[in-house]
């Protein structure tokens, strides 16, 4: 069975066609590598093959083009050979120049046509065998198209489509179950499928079936159906599976209003025929067309991702090259974006976004010097002449300014040093009635600042990582900074507040950082 078509030029893959499930994208880039000298200096008219994994390729090159069929392990080099030769010569007649192939719709479209045509003449064979009386001829009748051909007297074929794909139905009406014709009926078969009655077999006859298939067409996929299913108690089910030693077949009545479904259905799970993508797939790419369009870059690129895995899971590989394209587009006006920004940011500090002030008024007071306690403590005027000469000047003792936010940086001045000189005082002696009436005396309060004047503790923020927190809202809002980035700007941002960020900080930053982009796009 043919399964999959692709064409490089140049070793570029410019072309692919699915028939069914087969190498998937990472698959399809290890043949690549593994027939690459053949692509880079092909044999000139002759056709290779090697099996790789659960599939066989055939590989022919000409000129700067070569060609890849994937099918089935049944299929033989003889036969495929001639189908490759006709596509290489139809894709020179309609693409003389192969790297306009996305440029021509109409010609892209005959050359579609022309490939299923070669799928339907490569003639996939469904063979149905069992012994006599099992339900062959019914299931048969069931699945056949309106097209029957006589292969012999005891012989027919018709053809079966499922999911655009043409099939070829044998059924072989011979009621001699050990004829050796049997043989050469189901040889060269994709799939090979056996029926047998539920309620009446022979164990030397499903041996004799089940040898056959192994024998004669051990590539096949196979299907065993059980047929008659309406005749048997459940509890039956278990000690035919134990007596035959098959715990895999199909329970099914063949007369039952659905199954032909059921088996069809059946046929495209063995076989592995590929489903079709979700029915909003195309609105899907739409919306992801449109946000590249209106300049979303990082918004399309995650979309388009998003679909790339989607197609892989249905291994849709024409839809993933198209994808990976729109990706690569992408990727190259994010990095022209990315060069501008960092040129910006060489040239600029980042700044903060806001007015910041302190709301309370702080106050300093000086320390009180030993003499001063001791004169208070004593209740005595201290003499002028003693005290230590000190600078009051306001200026002097500390500076506070308000800090604004400028394009240039933020600055903090820094107080003043209190500069006083201090002089010896020398004391007279105290007498032991003053020394008494010390003991007796209170603490002034007044002499330590009250409690409003304390610095108010700024609350700790709820949000512990900042950076995840800036780079989520920068993408939320359409634009995009890296980590190390991120992790600058708001290092600078709390050396430059002197306190603990906020999440409403970050906030304002991500803001001010998401309109500065937005003027350099």
């Amino acid at each position: 069975m043919l399964r999959q078509i692709h064409i490089f030029f140049e070793q570029q893959h410019i072309f692919v066609k699915d028939f069914a499930k087969g190498f998937g994208d990472v698959e399809l880039k290890n043949v690549q590598e593994i027939i690459r000298k053949y692509m880079v200096l092909p044999i000139i008219g002759k056709t290779l093959n090697r099996k790789i994994s659960n599939f066989q390729i055939f590989h022919r090159g000409e000129d700067n083009l070569y060609f890849l069929f994937v099918t089935d392990l049944v299929d033989t080099i003889q036969y495929i050979e001639k189908f490759i030769k006709i596509t290489m010569d139809k894709f020179s007649e309609l693409f003389p120049e192969p790297l306009r192939i996305r440029e021509t719709e109409t010609t892209q479209n005959e050359f579609s046509v022309f490939l299923n045509q070669i799928q339907k003449d490569l003639r996939s064979k469904i063979s149905i065998i069992g012994p006599s009386y099992a339900g062959k001829t019914t299931l048969y009748n069931l699945l056949r198209g309106n097209v029957e051909k006589t292969i012999i007297d005891f012989a027919k074929s018709s053809s079966l489509n499922i999911n655009g794909l043409s099939f070829e139905l044998w059924d072989f009406q011979l009621r001699n179950n050990f004829s050796p014709l049997w043989s050469k009926f189901i040889s060269g078969s994709d799939l090979v499928i056996l029926v047998f009655n539920l309620g009446n077999y022979h164990l030397k006859i499903m041996d004799h079936f089940r040898n056959l298939q192994k024998l004669d067409s051990n590539h096949s996929k196979v299907i065993i159906i059980g047929n008659k299913r309406d005749l048997v108690e459940d509890d039956d089910i278990k000690r035919i599976k134990n007596e035959l030693n098959i715990h895999n077949f199909v329970e099914i009545s063949l007369n039952s209003p659905d199954a032909e479904q059921k088996i069809k259905i059946l046929i495209k799970e063995i076989i592995g025929l590929k489903e079709d993508l979700p029915q909003n797939f195309e609105e899907m790419v739409k919306m992801a067309d449109n946000l590249a369009q209106s300049g979303k870059n990082v918004q399309a690129l995650a979309k388009y991702k998003e679909l790339v895995n989607i197609c892989t899971e249905y291994q849709d590989l024409e839809q993933i090259r198209l994808l990976k394209s729109k990706i690569d587009e992408i990727n190259i006006k994010i990095r022209e974006q990315t060069k501008i920004r960092r040129e910006f940011e060489k040239k600029i500090d980042f700044a903060v976004p806001a007015k910041v002030k302190f709301e309370k008024k702080i106050s300093v007071k000086p320390l009180p010097s030993t003499l001063s306690i001791d004169l208070s403590l004593t209740g005595k005027k201290a003499d002028n002449a003693l005290l230590p000469t000190i600078e009051t000047s306001p200026k002097k003792l500390v500076a506070f300014q308000e800090i604004e936010s400028k394009p240039s940086r933020l600055k903090i001045i820094k107080p003043t040093k209190i500069q006083y000189k201090a002089k010896k005082v020398s004391l007279p002696p105290r007498s032991e009635s003053e020394l008494k009436e010390k003991t007796r005396v209170k603490m002034p309060l007044e002499l330590f600042p009250p409690h409003e004047d304390l610095v108010k503790e700024i609350e700790k923020p709820k949000i512990v990582n900042f950076k995840d927190e800036l780079q989520k809202i920068i993408s939320e809002k359409g634009s995009s900074l890296s980590l190390k980035l991120s992790e600058t700007l708001l290092t600078d941002l709390e050396k430059s507040l002197g306190r603990p960020l906020t999440i409403e900080d970050v906030t304002l930053a991500a803001e001010f950082f998401v309109k500065q982009d937005q003027l350099l796009g």
